[in-house]
């Protein structure tokens, strides 16, 4: 997919979530939001992601993780979607490349789906993609609208749909791929003449299809993907389903979970079968778990390794640490950074 780029929107401040924090760089198990949706990007191997910064810029470049393939490209003022996307405009050579186009405060999308969604995009020839999905009552999200053939001939927010407009169940998730020249062509023909008095990128959907351009989509199955952020309640309701995948995954996959809503483990957590993990503990970080090793209850586990049935019996604290194979960590016992605590 070296002909593949990601333009990630993460521009914006995020009112509603009542903090002075830029809202991409707040947490989700560990990782701010934007960390996690640019390693979703670079999972779909795009050789460029294209960051679009403004509120609090310096903050959301140095919550990220160093990577050549990123660039960070200013937003000055907030002036819609479409502005944001073509302020990225000078930063494209090759106008012949496909391009994604990415929410910086919906963390949970996957790769398989954004591969999913480019190669539908490839294989149809589209000049756009559109990531779709049903709901009985899409509430304020953008509807889909196709003419009399079924096709996709634009995108209606909100704020200026119709009533009728507002009974479609179709919506749009805010996940694109377009070809790049397509876009940026396209938006430079769109206009701030609507309810927000800002330039929507789904305006693009109804230029390209008026010129005859094939307009194509992919409908979303699991919608949690793209569960955006909005409140910090929302945030917390999302970290604790992510992480209950997390549970459910090693649950499935010959670990031992007592209680298993009071343990906390992270996605970059490694366990083999066989391990018990007792209650209210918390596992994150590079950790490695290996067969028949046991996790007393009120542990922390950060960045470490417990060897093969190696027990820790409870209130134990391993941080940048390696538990030896068959060794007893006892009650109350600390090893961090190797060095022993009592």
């Amino acid at each position: 997919m070296n002909d593949l780029a990601a333009i990630i929107l993460a521009a914006g401040k995020g009112t509603r979530m009542k903090s002075e924090r830029a809202k991409v760089t707040m947490p989700i198990a560990d990782k701010p939001m934007i960390q996690r949706v640019v390693n979703t990007a670079l999972a779909t191997k795009c050789n460029k992601v294209f960051i679009v910064v403004g509120y609090m810029k310096n903050n959301v470049i140095a919550a990220l993780e160093d990577n050549e393939r990123i660039e960070f490209v200013e937003q000055q003022e907030q002036l819609g979607t479409g502005n944001a996307v073509i302020v990225t405009e000078p930063m494209f050579t090759n106008y012949d490349q496909d391009v994604l186009i990415l929410c910086g405060d919906v963390p949970l999308l996957t790769a398989d789906t954004l591969i999913r969604l480019y190669e539908k995009h490839k294989e149809e020839q589209a000049s756009c993609t559109i990531l779709t999905a049903f709901l009985d009552d899409p509430g304020k999200y953008g509807r889909i609208l196709r003419n009399k053939e079924g096709e996709i001939c634009g995108i209606k927010e909100f704020k200026d749909a119709t009533d009728e407009q507002r009974k479609i169940k179709e919506w749009n998730t805010g996940i694109y791929c377009f070809k790049a020249k397509d876009l940026f062509t396209s938006l430079k023909q769109t206009s701030n003449n609507n309810h927000q008095g800002e330039y929507y990128l789904t305006d693009t959907v109804e230029i390209l299809s008026r010129a005859g351009k094939k307009i194509s989509n992919v409908v979303l199955e699991d919608l949690m993907e793209v569960s955006g952020v909005n409140s910090l309640e929302e945030l917390a309701a999302l970290e604790d389903i992510y992480i209950g995948r997390i549970r459910k995954k090693w649950l499935n996959n010959g670990v031992i979970i007592h209680n298993p809503a009071s343990v906390y483990i992270g996605d970059d957590v490694i366990i083999e079968p066989d391990v018990e993990i007792y209650q209210n503990t918390v596992i994150k970080g590079k950790c490695t778990l290996e067969k028949g090793c046991i996790i007393g209850p009120c542990c922390l586990l950060e960045n470490s390794d417990v060897s093969t049935e190696a027990i820790m019996q409870g209130y134990n604290v391993l941080v940048n640490a390696v538990l030896p194979e068959h060794h007893i960590l006892h009650y109350g016992s600390h090893i961090i950074e190797e060095t022993q605590y009592e």
